[in-house]
């Protein structure tokens, strides 16, 4: 997304970073007239990173909205058209507004987590032995990390403009680069250690995962003959994670609150009424849409509602427009390790992984075989993995539509469609043949 130069990127920032309490280290008599040079000051270097921060956790609820409307974990149920067009399965319209309108965000949060990264790698370079610079430079990898790792998953294609300067499209064959990325930022931010180093370690092993489900559904056009993913390198760092971490319920969240920045798909649901939780999850009012009067999902072996999801459609719903989002967590870890283990006929390791999560997390029944396997792990990714951004690639690589896809509809005919370069990014970046003074000149 280009940016104005003088009064785009970095007042967006430090705007954010304003009420994260951070404006005051920064020596300028006027916080309306910030340029360039105080950001870059050693002093700054911290705003910089939760100025980064503040724009992920923004960028990634504001287009999750969008993206979450094609999957069958959200519906709508309001006045906007457009809204409409992604729940009955058409992802790919350069021009639905609510793909376009959420488009700067997540570009913004991208730039401004590469630049974070730079900026403190300056000051580190400069100030060897600083733990304080040393620990704010792996924060901002791993906010890098997850702007880009969620680019990769959401979209097709992508521009990296650096404010007023257009960038190349990356081009949709070559959108796996990002996920490489995003692997490389995790990779830096593992060496601040603690517990920013756990959750860049448990980052990287979503990325891979969902890097080899990338594979498996480019280019779009067709359901995998083989859904299951068993990648080496997300195996090694989930069973790293989760060494650490087993039997905690650990998940690393965004968190909204109206002191920092809302959740977009949160606010879209909550307050606004545009968007409501999907008819497979829960049953709508007819006269009072935004009411709910039942949850749907039921555990196929207990033979009852299955309260784990219930837990989360009510933690969203409670939380007004600041719901929490997680990036990744101990249940997610779990279930690439078990999915692995499937793929490679190992039983044993299947269901001991699934109960690690049914019986050791939830006290539920364990699975011993009461149904397939793959049937358990697509329920139990349903559950755990609840507005977490995976559903859509779910949908595509086990074959499994949402009721609201019309029957010729892009995600029925073209399985493994995500956002497209939306029209704001293309009016403005000549290197998009949809642009009209394409080529630059």
């Amino acid at each position: 997304m280009m940016i104005n130069r003088k009064s785009g990127s970095y007042l967006t920032a430090l705007g954010a970073v304003a009420f994260l309490g951070a404006c005051d280290i920064l020596d300028v008599d006027n916080p309306n007239a910030l340029v360039q040079a105080d950001i870059e000051k050693v002093e700054a270097a911290a705003a910089a990173v939760n100025g980064s921060q503040a724009l992920v956790a923004n960028g990634v609820g504001g287009i999750y909205a969008a993206f979450s409307t094609v999957g069958d974990e959200i519906t709508w149920i309001g006045s906007r058209d457009a809204w409409n067009e992604l729940d009955q399965g058409t992802p790919d319209n350069p021009g639905n507004e609510f793909a376009d309108g959420s488009f700067p965000g997540i570009a913004q949060a991208r730039w401004m987590s590469q630049f974070a990264v730079g900026l403190l790698e300056g000051h580190v370079a400069e100030s060897a032995g600083n733990a304080t610079l040393q620990a704010d430079l792996a924060r901002a990898n791993l906010y890098a990390g997850v702007a880009y790792s969620s680019i990769a998953q959401m979209f097709d294609d992508f521009a990296f403009s650096d404010r007023t300067e257009p960038g190349p499209l990356i081009g949709e064959a070559n959108m796996h680069t990002v996920f490489d990325q995003a692997i490389a930022y995790y990779s830096a931010a593992m060496a601040g250690g603690g517990e920013t180093a756990v959750r860049a370690q448990a980052a990287r092993a979503q990325a891979y995962h969902q890097k080899a489900i990338w594979g498996l559904l480019n280019p779009p056009g067709s359901t995998p003959g083989n859904p299951l993913i068993n990648d080496s390198n997300a195996n090694s760092d989930a069973m790293a994670v989760l060494s650490s971490v087993a039997g905690t319920d650990w998940a690393y969240r965004f968190s909204y609150s109206g002191s920092t920045v809302g959740n977009n798909l949160s606010w879209q649901v909550n307050e606004r009424g545009e968007l409501q939780i999907g008819p497979e999850y829960a049953t709508k009012d007819p006269a009072d849409p935004p009411t709910l009067t039942s949850h749907n999902l039921m555990d196929p072996i207990e033979g009852a509602l299955d309260t784990r999801y219930k837990t989360r459609v009510d933690e969203f719903l409670d939380n007004g427009g600041y719901a929490p989002l997680t990036v990744v967590g101990e249940r997610g870890l779990r279930l690439m390790v078990a999915e692995a283990a499937l793929a490679t006929g190992d039983m044993d390791g299947f269901t001991n992984h699934i109960n690690m999560i049914r019986e050791g997390l939830d006290g539920l029944t364990a699975y011993s075989g009461q149904i397939p396997a793959i049937d358990m792990l697509q329920h139990e990714r349903r559950v755990n993995l609840f507005m977490q951004y995976k559903r859509l690639q779910d949908h595509y690589r086990f074959g499994v539509k949402s009721m609201n896809w019309l029957s010729g509809s892009p995600a029925v005919t073209t399985p493994g469609l995500m956002l497209p370069i939306t029209r704001i990014e293309i009016l403005a970046n000549c290197h998009h043949p949809d642009n009209a003074n394409h080529p630059c000149g």
